[in-house]
């Protein structure tokens, strides 16, 4: 009996002995990794985990800690994850993890754990499935959803030039589906001849034309880049922006304004026909454009650089709109434009091209002078009139003025009602045009000379002048009225009374009370006998 029981013993044993190889064996069959570790160190592994670890065989795994095969980053949360597992048959719910391989490589993986029994004593087997290629998997359908949702053609070629891939993009582009030109050649899938290598070799972009199913032409531009299994070409569809470019190219063409760009360094890099012909005549019209052609404000003072508009434009930022400048012509003549400028890419002021466009409005300008010459001029002498005297008494009073009244002189021709009464009103005129003439020569070239009305003049020393000096002045005006004047067969003579203020540096006065004294000194001369001066008191 004692036998028997030995026997039985010894056969008990090697059953479970042949079970666990069987189960060993079925473990090694798994795709996925299996491997038990009880605290902390592993006391199993399959031959799929043997081969994800990197390691000739399990002896070489056995023993080992488990830790030494997850990333320190994520090692707490692992661990965490077991020390919930307390009682058979627990569960830690599926985490995707990597694992460090024995040579420093990572795999990802799904780890799955069990609390289980192992040789009697408590223990932890995990289930690794690889998302290696699950993972693959994934990244080309996303590339591929990716190549679907971008603007661009992409099309792959084979090492022979036939289209392998064309996504939906190029179908837009060429309209023609993948189906159409797979394993065509290139050439008639894109309506052009392209070649790979000598793309690829010019290291830009190529701008090609190429031919849409429909036969309309595709202005693209085009890039390639190899690739292991062959070329990739990127192909721009840039057909609505060289269109609109034409567009723009023939309305700035077609502009009567002129438009100009200029380089950020104040070189022009092109000039619309327009802007050719309102500046033929400030140079050569067979001379290349120039950016320094010298301009003058609006009232003709000479502009340096740094206040020209395109300078301002370029270091400012800040647009300019409807600024006025002249030009001057090679003739002699002055050409006078509106201009604008502003940036052309604001968003890159340090790199942006400065836009100016501009109309020639001389004839507006030499129309608005004429009117501002002739509200301020006598029609008849052509010197200044009254508001004119005024404008020039004003601003030369003021602090900051560039030349400042000295003297004013109020002059009344005597005896000019008698010449009209005795020669008629056009020899009254005559005596008016002459006398004016020749008093205007008699002053300094700083002076001016105005008729207020009828038979009275002012005039206006517009720098300091010696008492000396301005004796012989007042003399040469005498002179001027008492000369005869010659008309038809008779010379007529008359002459004339003048009255002076002088104006101090301190002067409170303004024009009104200047004219106003000057007035009543030339009243005091008249009093006394005339062709006499009195002065202001």
């Amino acid at each position: 009996m004692q036998g028997d029981d030995t026997d039985a013993a010894g056969a008990s044993v090697e059953s479970v002995a042949t079970v666990e190889q069987r189960f060993r064996e079925l473990f090694d069959l798994s795709s996925d990794g299996i491997c038990v570790h009880q605290d902390g160190a592993i006391v199993f592994a399959n031959a799929t985990a043997v081969r994800w670890m990197g390691v000739p065989g399990s002896e070489d795994l056995i023993g080992r800690r488990v830790a030494d095969f997850i990333p320190a980053d994520i090692l707490g949360k692992v661990e965490s994850r077991l020390s919930g597992l307390h009682h058979d048959g627990d569960n830690a719910p599926p985490t995707e993890v990597s694992m460090s391989r024995s040579r420093g490589a990572m795999r990802d993986v799904e780890a799955t754990s069990t609390r289980i029994h192992w040789h009697g004593r408590p223990a932890v087997v995990t289930y690794f499935r690889d998302l290696t290629k699950s993972r693959a998997a994934d990244l080309l359908r996303y590339q591929a959803a990716l190549l679907d949702h971008v603007s661009d053609g992409v099309v792959g070629l084979s090492p022979e030039g036939t289209v392998s891939t064309w996504n939906a993009a190029a179908e837009k582009i060429y309209g023609r589906t993948a189906q159409e030109v797979r394993g065509r050649p290139v050439h008639e899938a894109v309506g052009a001849d392209v070649d790979a290598d000598r793309l690829i070799d010019t290291l830009g972009v190529l701008h090609a034309t190429h031919v849409a199913a429909d036969g309309s032409p595709r202005s693209i531009g085009l890039t390639a880049a190899r690739t292991a299994s062959g070329y990739v070409l990127i192909c721009a569809d840039m057909t609505a922006l060289r269109r609109a470019e034409r567009h723009f190219e023939a309305v700035v063409t077609a502009l009567d304004a002129g438009v100009v760009v200029f380089h950020p360094d104040g070189s022009a890099m092109s000039a619309n026909p327009a802007a050719q012909r309102i500046l033929a005549t400030v140079r050569p019209v067979d001379a290349p454009f120039a950016s320094n052609i010298p301009l003058v404000d609006a009232d003709g003072r000479a502009l340096p650089v740094t206040e020209q508009p395109v300078w301002q434009v370029a270091h400012s930022g800040d647009p300019q709109v409807d600024r006025v400048v002249g030009v001057d012509c090679e003739d002699g003549s002055r050409v006078w434009l509106s201009m604008s400028t502003r940036m052309l890419s604001p968003d890159d002021p340090l790199r942006s091209p400065v836009v100016a466009t501009f109309v020639d409005i001389t004839a507006q300008k030499m129309a608005h002078e004429r009117a501002e010459h002739e509200a301020a001029h006598d029609v008849l002498t052509g010197l200044l009139n009254r508001s004119g005297a005024f404008a020039r008494i004003a601003a030369s009073l003021r602090p900051d003025a560039v030349q400042r009244l000295s003297a004013v002189l109020f002059i009344d021709l005597d005896d000019l009602k008698s010449v009209n009464d005795s020669f008629g009103h056009d020899a009254g005129d005559a005596v008016l045009v002459t006398a004016s003439a020749r008093m205007k020569d008699a002053l300094r070239e700083s002076d001016l000379i105005a008729r207020l009305a009828g038979d009275e003049f002012v005039v206006l020393l517009m720098q300091g002048i010696e008492q000396e000096d301005l004796d012989r002045l007042i003399d040469r005006l005498h002179r001027a009225a008492t000369d005869p004047i010659p008309y038809h067969d008779f010379e007529i003579t008359v002459t004339a009374s003048i009255g002076v203020t002088l104006v101090g540096l301190n002067d409170m006065r303004d024009a009104l009370e200047l004219l106003r004294a000057a007035d009543e000194a030339m009243y005091n001369a008249k009093a006394s006998g005339r062709g006499r001066t009195r002065y202001a008191v």
